[in-house]
């Protein structure tokens, strides 16, 4: 089978590129030919098909210095990319693809492709990997707080709020190009959507998608990071974006007030690190660790090494793979009861669940899993097996290709 992946970026950016990487090497693997599609970047791996990419633009510089004609540069190549268009119309020429699986293609390559694959009777199935089709900032925040204000498409809402980028331009054209995409239901195109938790499909639902053309099919992880992680006793995790939304104010807040030896170490970089560091500094606490930015090998011999990872996310996490590869390490989660955490971690089995933004039920939680270390071990295998029996990618491609080949037979959609 000839499988075009679609995706805006072609290097390791975020979960949209470690799925889409992952999803290739495991077809190519079942013998079947990836072909991509994608966006020109500087940072991008090689690819035999880049001749067909789109051009590169840069948001932020052409945000930077908007005039008329820049702005509307930015409008139309964010709602509709006829450059995308007629490059896709030529890969489909040159390389008659059985079958297109689309992954993150908005603001850049734009849904602007699907016109040309379904015109030669291509098949879409589409992965999602945020809100964007429900929310015009992709992730139910504005200025660092869950927002559905847009519900029932009141997407006059973004520039008032300015909830993207906190720019009423760059909000004003989030609002534009939701409306227009809805208005000319460019996503009825689409044979079948992807999600990837149980929290995203019943999201979709709610903001009047169908429920027919919705699969809920969890990510997989590849097998070398199924690996059993071994005790450390001085310390427990947090991986990801150091912002407002992650709650990592909360969880450090929360470490401050413990009465434990044992050390809070934090893994990445974002807008809100050097004013924790200062926040940490100045209350005199030597037992929370800033380790910045890591490699993935990095990332994985600290989970293992670790008692137990903490997400306390402020907002709608829809399947974060730190949850995943904390799993596939043997290693208990405690998450906020929010989103797509409690489908995971399913609380007392793979690991707790607390109060979003509760301090004090986060205090209570992380006391409890340092107090019973055999009950957090029991958890974390829990987990581990949870990812051979349901997350492996054997079952995954399973279900995956037999979509496929009811779309391909006319049965799917």
């Amino acid at each position: 089978m000839r499988i075009l992946l679609i995706n805006n970026f072609y290097y390791n950016r975020g979960g949209d590129c470690t799925y889409m990487f992952a999803l290739k090497r495991l077809l190519e693997q079942k013998g079947h030919e990836v072909i991509v599609f994608s966006m020109h970047h500087p940072k991008n791996f090689a690819s035999e098909y880049s001749r067909y990419f789109v051009s590169y633009i840069d948001y932020e510089e052409e945000m930077r210095n908007i005039s008329l004609v820049s702005g509307l540069k930015v409008l139309s190549r964010t709602v509709y990319s006829r450059e995308a268009e007629r490059k896709i119309r030529d890969l489909i020429r040159d390389v008659r693809p059985d079958i297109a699986h689309i992954n993150n293609i908005h603001h850049h390559i734009t849904p602007s492709i699907f016109y040309p694959l379904k015109k030669c009777k291509i098949p879409i199935v589409w992965t999602l990997h945020d809100y964007t089709l429900i929310c015009p900032n992709t992730s139910f925040l504005a200025n660092g707080r869950i927002c559905e204000r847009c519900k029932k498409r009141k997407y006059f809402w973004p520039p008032l709020v300015r909830c993207k980028k906190n720019s009423f331009l760059a909000s004003l054209m989030a609002g534009v190009e939701t409306t227009i995409h809805r208005l000319t239901r460019v996503n009825e195109l689409v044979d079948v959507f992807i999600a990837p938790s149980r929290f995203l499909k019943e999201k979709l639902i709610e903001y009047g998608f169908e429920e027919k053309r919705i699969v809920c099919l969890y990510h997989f992880i590849d097998a070398p990071s199924l690996v059993n992680g071994f005790q450390s006793d001085n310390y427990f995790l947090y991986i990801g974006r150091i912002s407002q939304e992650k709650g990592v104010r909360t969880l450090i807040d929360t470490v401050m007030s413990l009465n434990t030896e044992i050390k809070l170490k934090i893994i990445g970089e974002g807008p809100m690190r050097e004013e924790m560091i200062e926040r940490v500094r100045s209350r005199k606490i030597d037992r929370i660790e800033f380790l910045g930015h890591l490699s993935h090998d990095e990332v994985l011999n600290y989970i293992k090494g670790s008692r137990f990872v903490v997400v306390p996310s402020e907002w709608y996490e829809n399947y974060p793979f730190a949850v995943i590869e904390a799993f596939a390490c043997g290693k208990a989660v405690v998450g906020s009861n929010i989103g797509g955490l409690p489908e995971l971690i399913s609380d007392t089995e793979r690991g707790l669940l607390f109060e979003m933004g509760d301090r004090d039920d986060l205090i209570a939680t992380i006391e409890y899993l340092l107090r019973n270390p055999d009950i957090a071990t029991e958890m974390g295998e829990n987990a581990r097996r949870f990812v051979y029996d349901v997350l492996n990618a054997e079952r995954y491609y399973e279900r995956l290709i037999s979509l496929y080949n009811k779309l391909l037979s006319g049965q799917g959609r």
